[in-house]
């Protein structure tokens, strides 16, 4: 690259690699760190031969996160080069190709061999095809590159965006996802503000647990150390025992967790797992919040802070807690860091002190705008002041707390979802006439999508294809897990949905642990029987129905991972997680899939024994260590 094409986000990188050229940057479990100068060398040597490709920086390249060290590193050599599109793994085709066909990507790179709906996609609108090859022999998050097809269609069709790094698709109230372009601007001064209020450096590693789609995956769990001068270690996602281990072995300073795991860590220490903090400096709360009394009881139960803050994907940081000794206000959210923040009433007037209204703010690490603005994106900006669509109040030591969220989204265990693109995706399935999502409390998600429908006149469509059918749009993480079937939903006389009130509208009771859909309970096979008592274990409950679904009766992933675990180690037959939000979500659905996949396997699995089925189920139930 010349110098006339140089950036914040390229100069960060090079001035820290002329600094600390032998410094580990990038580090994964089993593999050699990749330095800063060698993370500086490839990148600028990628920046080249995608020039040889005709692909510039500001050309899209849409990347699926499919392997995670590899696209971490892509995550920073990329952008010297391009402008990166991170996509969330395994997106549904439809979904697919209309995220891209908004994007207007010059390239989509994906793995070597993969044949996937992005490849389909990519076809079907004439995109370059980049192939990504692993280099086992390399260090921690080593690829290569390779056109594996030329585009089809004219480069001028394409978008530029050179001053942007990324491009993440977000949801918002609108019913499709947003396009938020990061600055690069914006993201070396978001990562300087932040830099000054928890002392980052370069004796810090971050231990990145989190989806690399995210804006947290990127910012803080990647950027916010390195290009502070520190590591970053790269686990499995979502891998709590990987973490521990890490930090056991001092490997990891501080991590961003979402709120699902955190309360993950606080139930394994209060069942007597000691964790050891080695170097570990302090956690960070994202995607959700806690009840002040976890906070104290987590601190209490590892001796370090745990510190949270406001973001959002078109903002990066707005407001912060410091670390000890700075003075904190529990169940703040910080003050605002390097930005002014305002509160608006209804009216979009400034509050008096003391008061609550709508978050508004504006500052240099606040986003330029959408990619791709339209009508339904509801006037993000005025006059000049980013809407944050979150209520929240100052308390008299000028710390900002987030008292409610004025729009509707679903908070999923940090996976921000919109009800009204659920809506869209209810009402596209045959025989639905209307249809509104709604959040329920979830003992560890926090929210979990659920659905009042009208069926058309004339049909009687169930429950499963429904979900089935919004599934297949939408991905699994999106589909409601339950629907009441109503007459008509509540409306505004202007039409609009009366969101709040659907839970009373369908009878929903929160008193009731277990909501389970109207079915007959079946005779179980011994199959079922074994699996009900291994179910039990995972979801800590005395008994589980059997049409009761796995997430409603309080499951998410880390325990959807320890069940799926026992049952290899049971009936010898590996089933997917992404199973649990399919026909294997009940005990009855997953006995039928485990008795078929034995009755196909060539060499059936040894039968269960009672006895060794309660062994696993126990060890299943123990925390790691």
């Amino acid at each position: 690259m010349t110098e006339a094409t140089t950036d914040e986000f390229t100069d960060r990188l090079r001035a820290i690699a002329a600094r600390q050229p032998a410094a580990p940057a990038l580090m994964a479990p089993g593999r050699a760190a990749m330095s800063f100068g060698e993370l500086a060398a490839r990148s600028e040597a990628l920046a080249a031969q995608l020039a040889a490709w005709g692909i510039e920086r500001g050309d899209i390249v849409a990347w699926p996160t499919v392997g995670r060290a590899e696209t971490l590193a892509a995550l920073i050599m990329m952008p010297v080069g391009s402008t990166l599109a991170p996509l969330a793994a395994g997106l549904p085709a439809e979904a697919c190709e209309a995220l891209l066909r908004r994007l207007r990507p010059r390239a989509v790179a994906v793995p070597e061999g993969a044949d996937d709906a992005i490849v389909e996609a990519a076809r079907r609108l004439g995109l370059a095809q980049i192939s990504i090859t692993p280099d086992p022999t390399g260090p921690a998050g080593a690829f290569g590159l390779a056109l594996a097809h030329p585009a089809t269609t004219d480069p001028a069709d394409a978008r530029r965006l050179p001053q942007a790094a990324f491009v993440s698709a977000t949801s918002g109230t609108t019913g499709r996802p947003k396009l938020v372009p990061h600055g690069r601007r914006q993201l070396v001064v978001g990562t300087d503000l932040m830099r000054e209020r928890l002392a980052l450096g370069p004796h810090d590693t971050s231990g990145h647990v989190t989806p690399l789609h995210l804006a947290n995956g990127i910012r803080t769990g990647l950027l916010m150390s390195l290009f502070n001068g520190g590591a970053v270690n790269c686990l499995p996602e979502a891998d709590l025992d990987a973490l521990l281990a890490a930090i056991g072995r001092g490997e990891v300073t501080y991590s961003s967790l979402s709120f699902t795991l955190l309360r993950e860590v606080l139930r394994r220490c209060e069942s007597g797992l000691r964790i050891r903090p080695g170097r570990l400096r302090f956690l960070r709360t994202a995607s959700g919040r806690l009840d002040d009394e976890e906070i104290v009881r987590l601190e209490a139960a590892l001796g370090i802070p745990l510190v949270t803050g406001l973001a959002s994907t078109e903002t990066y940081t707005i407001a912060h807690q410091a670390l000890p000794p700075a003075r904190r206000s529990l169940g703040s959210v910080g003050a605002p860091i390097g930005c002014a923040v305002r509160l608006v009433d209804a009216d979009g007037r400034v509050v008096a002190d003391g008061g609550s209204g709508e978050i508004e703010v504006r500052g240099p690490q606040v986003f330029d705008g959408y990619l791709d603005d339209s009508p339904q994106d509801a006037q993000p900006f005025v006059d000049g002041w980013y809407r944050m669509g979150d209520l929240g109040r100052f308390d008299a030591a000028g710390e900002l707390h987030v008292i409610g969220r004025i729009k509707d989204i679903i908070n999923r265990g940090g996976e921000k979802i919109s009800p009204a693109e659920v809506d869209a995706a209810l009402r596209s399935v045959p025989g639905i006439a209307d249809a509104a999502a709604f959040g329920i409390a979830h003992p560890t998600l926090g929210e979990e999508i659920v659905a009042a429908v009208v069926r058309a006149p004339g049909h009687h469509v169930e429950a499963e294809q429904v979900i089935a059918a919004v599934r297949d749009r939408l991905g699994p993480q999106r589909a409601p897990r339950r629907l009441w079937f109503v007459a008509e939903l509540p409306r505004t006389d202007a039409g609009k949905i009366r969101r709040a009130d659907l839970p009373d509208w369908v009878g929903y009771d929160p008193a009731i642990a277990v909501p389970v859909a109207a079915a007959a309970e079946e005779d179980l096979s011994a199959t079922g029987r074994t699996l009900a008592a291994l179910w039990a274990t995972a979801l800590r409950l005395p008994s589980v129905p059997a049409h009761a679904d796995f997430f409603m009766l309080g499951g998410d992933s880390l325990r959807g991972m320890q069940l799926v675990g026992a049952v290899r180690r049971v009936f010898g037959v590996e089933l997917p997680l992404r199973s649990l939000f399919a026909d294997a979500g009940t005990v009855a659905g997953m006995a039928r899939r485990i008795d078929a996949l034995r009755e196909g396997a060539a060499s059936p699995a040894p039968p269960p024994i009672a006895r060794r089925a309660r062994g696993a189920a126990a060890r299943a139930a123990k925390p790691s260590s």
